[in-house]
C-alpha cells in the first residue's frame, strides 16, 4: 500500500485544480472555473502555512515543486529561490530531484537565472544528464549507470529524466506552439554551448529554431512553416515573421 505524501498531495491538488479551471474557461463554463480556482487558492494558502516553514533544506524537490507551481508567497518565493541555488552548490550542481521534480527543475532555474539552468544541464558527474553519454548512452536511461545497475531490467528511454528534452526545444531553442497556425520563438542561449538547433514536426508543419555563437555575435535562424506566423523574441526586440527561413544576427552582450 502506498500512503499519500501530504506535501506532494497538497501541491498537486492546487496545481491540477488550476489546470481544471483553465479547461473550464476554455469550455465556457465560468462557474466551474471559479469553483476550481477557489479551491486551488485555498490549497495554496494551506501549502504556504504547512510547508512554507520547511524551505531551509537541501532537498531540491521541496524547493523546486512549490516554485514551479507558484504555491509560495512573495517572501517564501524569494527565500526558496536563493535556497535552491545553495542546495545545488552543496551537491556540486548535480541533480537531486526525483521522478516528479526532475522535469521541473530546469524551468525553475531558468526563471531564477538562465546560467544556473545551464550549469546544472552541463554537469557531467552522476547524477547528471551528461554523465549518461559519457557512460555510453545514446538514449536517456532510467538508472544513471544503465541496465547493469538493476539487473538488466531498467528502461533505456525514461520519461522523468528525458523530460529535460522538452526544455531544450522550448527554452534553449525557444520553440513554442501558442495558437492556431502561430508560434512564439524565444531562444535563450547560455552556458558553454556554442551552437544549438531544433526542429519540431507540429500539426501545422515543421518549425525550426537554431543559434550559433560566432566572433562575438549570436546568429539566429528560424524556419516558419507554410500558412503560419511566428513571433520572434530576441534581446534586440520583437519581430513578427511569416512563412520561410529567417536569419538574424545579434551582438553578444
Amino acid at each position: 500500500m502506498v500512503l499519500p505524501h501530504p506535501e506532494v498531495s497538497t501541491a498537486y491538488t492546487a496545481y491540477v485544480l488550476r489546470c481544471l479551471a483553465e479547461i473550464a474557461e476554455e469550455l465556457s463554463r465560468p462557474e466551474d472555473a471559479a469553483s476550481y480556482r477557489a479551491v486551488s487558492e485555498k490549497c495554496g494558502v494551506a501549502y504556504q502555512r504547512e510547508f512554507g516553514k520547511g524551505l531551509d533544506t537541501d532537498r531540491q524537490a521541496l524547493l523546486v515543486r512549490p516554485l514551479a507551481f507558484g504555491l509560495l508567497n512573495e517572501e517564501q518565493t524569494s527565500y526558496a529561490e536563493k535556497r535552491l541555488i545553495e542546495a545545488l552548490e552543496h551537491y556540486g550542481w548535480r541533480l537531486g530531484t526525483g521522478f516528479l521534480s526532475t522535469p521541473l527543475i530546469l524551468d525553475v532555474l531558468a526563471e531564477i537565472d538562465i546560467e544556473a539552468a545551464y550549469r546544472l544541464l552541463e554537469n557531467e558527474e552522476m547524477p547528471g544528464w551528461l554523465f549518461m553519454p559519457k557512460a555510453g548512452a545514446t538514449t536517456i536511461w532510467e538508472s544513471w549507470e544503465g541496465t547493469e545497475a538493476q539487473g538488466g531490467i531498467a528502461s533505456l528511454n525514461h520519461y522523468s529524466k528525458g523530460a529535460a528534452v522538452e526544455w531544450l526545444f522550448r527554452t534553449m531553442c525557444g520553440i513554442r506552439v501558442d495558437g492556431e497556425n502561430h508560434f512564439t520563438i524565444a531562444p535563450r542561449p547560455g552556458g558553454h554551448f556554442r551552437f544549438a538547433r531544433a526542429s519540431y514536426d507540429s500539426i501545422y508543419g515543421k518549425v525550426e529554431s537554431g543559434w550559433e555563437k560566432k566572433n562575438g555575435e549570436l546568429i539566429h535562424t528560424v524556419t516558419v512553416p507554410a500558412n503560419c506566423e511566428a513571433t520572434l523574441l530576441l534581446p534586440r526586440g520583437r519581430q513578427e515573421l511569416g512563412p520561410g527561413v529567417h536569419c538574424f544576427t545579434v551582438t553578444e552582450a
